[in-house]
């Protein structure tokens, strides 16, 4: 309930501002505003995104709020977590506590840097692992996995190719990679 209650204290403000005033009369001549369209589009939430993201190498507390926020953003936040993979900044604290429901164990993951966090997240959100879930990579290992991701989320979310691309512009961990390069075009 508490990850729900987040996102609606996130939400309501946004829709609030695209509203008009209640008991608003548009003058005279001024075409009433368009309905929303009816697409399954879904937001763009990049911005939320890089903020939590940024927020992972500030201290344990807000390490932990921000990792609960990634994982409620669900599905749809999956290119935009890909896109930030390969991030080498490291962690406050090198836990994640993952809370199950009901019937399941609690799960905890040890991740030394973002990059490693981040593949956690994927992890619960996705169901699917790519690499290794500890922070004991090698560089190799973690370019392998951002590849991997990168190959899955243009697969799945063909939309939004571009998007889960940017991981291969992380140089820090993809330099000299000749299969990179293969996957850049």
């Amino acid at each position: 309930m508490k990850r729900f209650s987040w996102f609606v204290a996130l939400c309501v403000p946004i829709a609030s501002m695209a509203a008009p005033p209640p008991g608003h009369t548009p003058p005279p001549g001024v075409p009433p505003m368009a309905a929303a369209p009816a697409s399954n589009a879904s937001p763009d939430l990049g911005p939320t995104v890089d903020y939590l993201v940024a927020n992972l190498t500030r201290d344990s507390r807000t390490q932990a709020q921000a990792f609960r926020m990634l994982m409620s953003l669900g599905r749809p936040a999956v290119p935009y977590l890909v896109a930030h993979l390969g991030d080498s900044r490291p962690l406050p604290e090198q836990s994640i506590w993952v809370h199950a429901p009901v019937g399941r164990a609690d799960t905890q993951y040890h991740p030394w840097f973002v990059h490693d966090g981040l593949l956690a997240v994927l992890k619960e959100i996705t169901g699917f692992s790519r690499a290794p879930l500890t922070g004991h990579l090698l560089p190799s290992q973690r370019a392998k996995s951002v590849r991997k991701w990168v190959a899955f989320c243009v697969e799945r979310y063909p939309a939004q190719a571009a998007i889960c691309q940017r991981a291969l512009q992380n140089t820090s961990i993809t330099d000299g990679d000749p299969q990179v390069a293969d996957l850049r075009h």
